[in-house]
């Protein structure tokens, strides 16, 4: 039996393009004999899975699955520029997903229509002790990774133990949604457990995200740079073909997958492009099948064309503002906190940037089931519609802090949106607080937040799915090793960890609820929400097959399913 033990967590947390919370940690903790319930003869649904999301908030009929396949192909679609980091379990972006995603699989997954309910992966079953404190994943026989190295047991505890206590060097984002995690055990090659130290509601969940998809054993082992495209290996419906930077990211078919009818595709390919007039042209040419934006795209283009559907998707992201009070003294007085707050007009935001298709909401999706309700949202500090009352508080709150002649610091963003960052800056403006806006390419912009190398920062909080704990786990903290801002709540930190372990839906909602209105009310964690932007979906239906636009930025599709059909 091998065994992997979670030692004392740390970490680093920070706010990224569509990933916007990077955080590292190595794990703790000692370990106890499990009690294991007998094994499910079936997948069963996780008795903690909140009510679907409708899918009438998609506006979309999926492809009927009747329908005749046809084989072939290679599915082409945008790029908003080129992948930051290769390395699935150190990527920060959905660019990176989009790109590397399909040649892995994961213990489980989610659903594609449905991303509250999850589906055998790699996983073909799993069960739950009683207690809650054990889960147990019953492995998929017979599978190949793409180097032709048979898939056990090992390889999830050896990608498991890098993702959740990382080696020197490596930054492993979504080790601190692991924290409950005290011990994982391989019985046999083919199952493995997962011991925790207190119940984890959202444990099924993180095993489903895309970015712990499994890696062979021997390679991690051997101190591989993961990064390296040359190792981009995992048991996927694709294969990495070859890279050119800003030119394009190509996968190709791989003829060993274990679902022996799929892909359906011969391969897939990305193209990094920033110039979104040039995206259009590409799509109206029909150079690519898929054109996806979170910035509206150029609809007039798009007027008249009753062959192409745009969907405009409210995400699961949120803007925010994150304040580093550890380079910017200012941030450390509440004051000053609320004062930005009070000067964002989020229905300004909404209409201007989203064509008025967002809503005014919480952290939680405003379709989910965790969803604040909106008059609760708008009793929140900043959230009313009487912005001209909140702009002359604003200003009282800065001369309160000294700051009557107004404010000045740098706003770091990326070069994704740069109409966002300028309407913050021209809303902070009207209350005496000036802030200059810094554009940098993404990868930049990753390494300055890593670094904690800035004031204050235009990012996304980035859930992996619709849960709680995706949600807050990144950012609510009081270790410093781990706080990007500095700056934290005891009260509210104590309140996170009840809904970390309750195990009784309405009791973990309506615990939700306080925590979301209160971390919008007051930005005692230095993480300020702006607005929630639309995923924007661009196709053919006529062409593109078995594909179903997404809220979820993150849930990248493996493509295994999706065919074209000319």
């Amino acid at each position: 039996m091998r065994t992997f033990t979670r030692r004392r967590l740390f970490g680093l947390a920070a706010g990224t393009l569509a990933s916007a919370l990077l955080v590292a940690c190595r794990g703790g903790g000692g370990e106890a004999s499990p009690t294991v319930a007998p094994a499910a003869t079936t997948a069963p649904t996780p008795t903690h899975t909140p009510m679907a999301m409708p899918t009438a908030v998609m506006n979309v009929t999926p492809t009927p699955t009747t329908e005749a396949v046809r084989r072939g192909g290679i599915l082409h679609f945008n790029l908003p520029g080129d992948p930051a980091n290769l390395d699935l379990h150190q990527a920060t972006t959905s660019t990176d997903l989009w790109c590397i995603g399909p040649c892995f699989d994961t213990l489980l997954q989610f659903d594609p229509n449905d991303q509250t309910k999850i589906l055998p992966d790699l996983a073909i079953r799993w069960d739950m002790a009683q207690d809650g404190m054990t889960y147990t994943f019953y492995l998929r026989q017979g599978v190949q990774f793409h180097d032709g190295s048979p898939f056990t047991s090992k390889d999830v505890l050896v990608n498991f133990q890098r993702i959740i206590n990382p080696p020197q060097g490596v930054n492993s984002p979504r080790g601190v949604f692991f924290n409950t995690v005290d011990h994982i055990e391989t019985p046999d090659d083919y199952t493995v457990r997962f011991v925790l130290t207190q119940p984890d509601p959202a444990l099924l969940y993180n095993v489903a995200i895309p970015w712990t998809g499994i890696y062979p054993a021997h390679l991690i082992e051997s101190g591989a740079d993961l990064r390296d495209t040359a190792n981009i290996i995992g048991t996927g419906p694709f294969k990495f073909k070859s890279y050119t930077p800003g030119v394009a990211f190509e996968l190709e078919k791989n003829p060993n997958y274990f679902e022996k009818d799929l892909p359906y595709l011969d391969g897939i390919v990305g193209h990094p492009m920033t110039d979104w007039n040039a995206v259009a042209q590409a799509f109206l040419a029909g150079q690519l099948h898929l054109y996806r934006s979170l910035t509206t795209p150029p609809l007039d283009l798009f007027e008249g064309q009753a062959d192409i559907q745009v969907v405009g998707v409210p995400t699961t992201l949120v803007w925010r503002l994150i304040l580093n009070a550890n380079n910017f003294e200012p941030f450390k007085d509440e004051r000053v906190r609320q004062a930005i707050t009070l000067a964002i007009d989020r229905e300004e935001m909404i209409a201007a940037m989203t064509e008025g298709r967002s809503v005014l909401s919480g952290w939680m999706h405003p379709y989910g089931a965790w969803a604040l309700p909106e008059e609760r949202v708008r009793q929140a500090r900043g959230f009313g519609k009487d912005k001209a009352a909140d702009r002359e508080q604003a200003k009282q709150l800065l001369a309160e802090a000294g700051f009557a002649n107004g404010l000045e610091f740098e706003l770091l963003a990326f070069n994704l949106d740069v109409t966002t960052p300028a309407l913050v800056a021209e809303q902070l403006a009207q209350v005496g607080i000036k802030a200059n806006v810094q554009i940098l390419q993404l990868g930049e912009y990753v390494q300055r937040i890593v670094n904690r190398e800035f004031q204050m920062a235009l990012g996304f909080n980035a859930p992996w799915v619709d849960e709680p704990k995706s949600t807050f786990a990144g950012w609510i903290t009081d270790d410093p090793d781990v706080s990007m801002t500095g700056l934290w709540s005891d009260e509210l930190i104590q309140l996170y960890r009840q809904i970390e372990q309750e195990l009784d839906i309405e009791k973990r909602k309506q615990l939700t609820h306080e925590l979301d209105f209160r971390t919008l009310d007051d930005p005692v964690f230095g993480m300020i929400y702006v607005y929630r932007p639309v995923i924007w979906h661009i196709f053919r239906p006529s062409i593109l097959a078995n594909w179903t636009p997404q809220p979820n930025y993150n849930l990248t599709e493996k493509h295994a399913t999706t065919w074209l059909r000319q």
